[in-house]
């Protein structure tokens, strides 16, 4: 795991090198090679120009540069990333990619740089989630609704606290839906749903754990 975590951050590193012109695409491939222990027999005459860990894209538009960054890892070093690319470019906006999804933004106004979180709602959720015990299948989120499908693989005696966590971190996700509802695939089988509402008074104190408890409606999900 270490080794690759250590290889994630150089090709991340790398790409930042590469946008700047410190480092060729060679160099990349070489760095690599020598943190994996690969070897490559090719000579320098007839080695072809490798690609380059991740993609990058640069436009201009009304006197702005703005720069894409398809990054392989999402990890502590993706903010300096993002600022360093934005100074040496000059850039007015550089935005930061992972898997084709938007993820951090750095723009420039007034000579100030601020970061900006631009995950989809869909993202967001996926990303928070995953701090509980449970497998995310699929993510829903309309303008009344945000719908979760996951498995559950923590113990029963943690599901309705981590139910609860787990709507209120949707809702933070997507304030603006109505409801949010939970179904869970496997041995439980049911689809949980509660007011956004709900959710709200629970959050300020203004719910029994009854009346919460009450507020959760249940529905049996078909079996595939």
């Amino acid at each position: 795991m270490k080794g690759k975590a250590l290889l994630l951050i150089l090709l991340l590193l790398g790409a930042y090198a590469y946008v700047n012109g410190y480092i060729s695409p060679d160099d990349v491939r070489s760095a690599v090679n020598d943190l994996t222990g690969e070897k490559s027999n090719r000579t320098s005459t007839s080695t072809p120009a490798p690609e380059i860990p991740g993609n990058v894209s640069v436009s201009t538009l009304n006197g702005g540069t703005y720069v894409r960054l398809d990054v392989p890892a999402v990890n502590e070093n993706l903010t300096g990333l993002l600022y360093r690319v934005a100074v040496e470019r000059n850039a007015t906006r550089v935005d930061a990619y992972y898997l084709g999804e938007p993820v951090l933004r750095l723009e420039r106004t007034n000579g100030s740089y601020a970061f900006e979180d631009i995950r989809t709602p869909e993202f967001r959720i996926r990303t928070d989630l995953g701090v509980f015990d449970v497998n995310v299948i699929d993510v829903t989120v309309t303008n009344e609704t945000a719908s979760v499908s996951l498995e559950y693989l923590a113990d029963a005696d943690s599901f309705w606290k981590d139910y609860f966590k787990m709507a209120f971190a949707v809702l933070e996700d997507a304030p603006w839906v109505e409801r949010v509802s939970i179904t869970y695939v496997g041995e439980r089988n049911a689809t949980f749903s509660i007011s956004s509402e709900n959710l709200l008074l629970a959050w300020e104190g203004n719910l029994t754990s009854d009346e919460l408890a009450g507020a959760v409606s249940e529905e049996p999900t078909e079996r595939g």
